[in-house]
């Protein structure tokens, strides 16, 4: 599922990944070594860290702990610039992911 998800997205767009190939089943790997949890347990920053860390291919860079209120006050000023962004300038984001010839 997760492969049809993310090929509907347009994840694999612009990576010359043929259809068949990207909708193929995923491969679950054990990583040795993978940089874990150690943040006073606060999951949903970590997940955040890891899925930007992952996206970018750097996560053999990711720090095992973070500043958490600042990572907090940083997401938080993120999503108030988006949501700003979106009032000012009437920005669609309900459809951000729609190609623009549609």
């Amino acid at each position: 599922m997760i492969p049809h998800l993310l090929y509907n997205t347009g994840f694999f767009d612009g990576k010359n990944i043929p259809e068949k190939e990207a909708l193929k089943p995923l491969v679950v790997k054990l990583v040795p070594k993978l940089p874990q949890q150690k943040n006073d347990g606060d999951c949903g920053i970590y997940v955040i860290k890891y899925a930007e860390y992952f996206i970018n291919s750097m996560l053999k860079e990711m720090p095992k702990t973070f500043n958490i209120a600042q990572i907090r006050k940083y997401l938080a000023t993120e999503l108030y610039v988006y949501a700003k962004k979106k009032q000012v300038e009437n920005y669609d984001t309900d459809n951000d992911w729609v190609p623009k010839d549609i």
